[in-house]
């Protein structure tokens, strides 16, 4: 812990104005950074969570054009196929000519019901899948339902896979459940997002002009009170603030700050704790 040489001053509304002295040398080894207070945006989010489906364009259920006995099957389940592959030949039963099974796209065989010397008989012979887009399904529950909407930016999140895109369109549940369902197509050509993987989502529900954005790493309660530690020379003094809305990462500032003053933005802990010592020894 750092021990930092500490002043109290009395402020004009009676409240302790505390300051430590600190080099800037000694600011430099023990991480503490500064941030000018200026005007920004602030980003809301809302958090929401699905599942990974199957592109529905991307997925097919292939059967015989006229019924016949399945003469011939030339793949199996897990296969890779390329479109036009042949999957199968059936013995037509009114022309007694052998014609094939194509696949109609490059995909994967994910079913297989087919065997030489089955009837195709209008049922379905091959299921494929094309995994290279996907689709999330997300759940909005109805206090979310007016923040969310198609079109807004969205962050889904996979283990340690995060990728940006875009909520494409929203439909009721077909199960006669209270949420909604937002749709958000995935480009999964490296695999990151196996069918049936569960995902959280981060959407952008609205962007707010602020004239007054600190970052939340900067914010320390001190006597029950939010404050940060503005910068002059060397000295950093404990500023009493209020608050107003805030994102992920930003928090508006009300009351307290000027537009250009040096905060301490990150490790601001370490002179919260050592005012709070050195008051703790005067109390002494």
């Amino acid at each position: 812990m750092l021990s930092l040489p500490c002043l109290t001053v009395a402020g004009e509304d009676n409240h302790a104005a505390e300051v430590a002295v600190i080099t800037d040398n000694m600011a430099s080894a023990s991480g503490i950074e500064t941030v000018a207070v200026s005007a920004g945006q602030l980003h809301i989010m809302a958090t929401i969570f699905g599942d990974v489906i199957t592109d529905p364009a991307s997925l097919s259920h292939i059967r015989a054009r006229f019924d016949g006995v399945v003469s011939d099957v030339t793949v199996n389940l897990g296969d890779k196929v390329k479109r036009g592959d042949t999957l199968a030949m059936v013995e037509s039963n009114e022309s007694l000519k052998r014609y094939q099974v194509s696949s109609p796209f490059a995909g994967t065989i994910i079913g297989r019901h087919a065997n030489a010397g089955e009837l195709s008989n209008g049922q379905i012979l091959f299921s494929i899948a094309n995994y290279d887009d996907v689709w999330a399904q997300l759940k909005i529950f109805p206090n979310q339902r007016a923040a969310i909407k198609a079109g807004q930016k969205v962050w889904l999140s996979n283990a340690d896979f995060v990728q940006e895109s875009s909520i494409s369109h929203t439909v009721p549940s077909s199960e006669g459940k209270p949420y909604t369902l937002a749709f958000v197509k995935l480009n999964n050509t490296d695999g990151n997002w196996p069918v049936g993987a569960l995902t959280k989502a981060r959407v952008r529900t609205a962007t707010t002009d602020t004239s007054l954005l600190i970052p939340k790493s900067a914010i320390q309660k001190f006597e029950g009170q939010p404050v940060v530690f503005v910068k002059k020379g060397n000295q950093y003094h404990a500023r009493r603030i209020s608050l107003g809305l805030a994102d992920d990462t930003n928090i508006e500032v009300l009351q307290g700050l000027e537009n250009g003053e040096l905060i301490v933005s990150q490790n601001s802990y370490l002179i919260k704790a050592d005012l709070e010592k050195s008051e703790a020894s005067h109390d002494h």
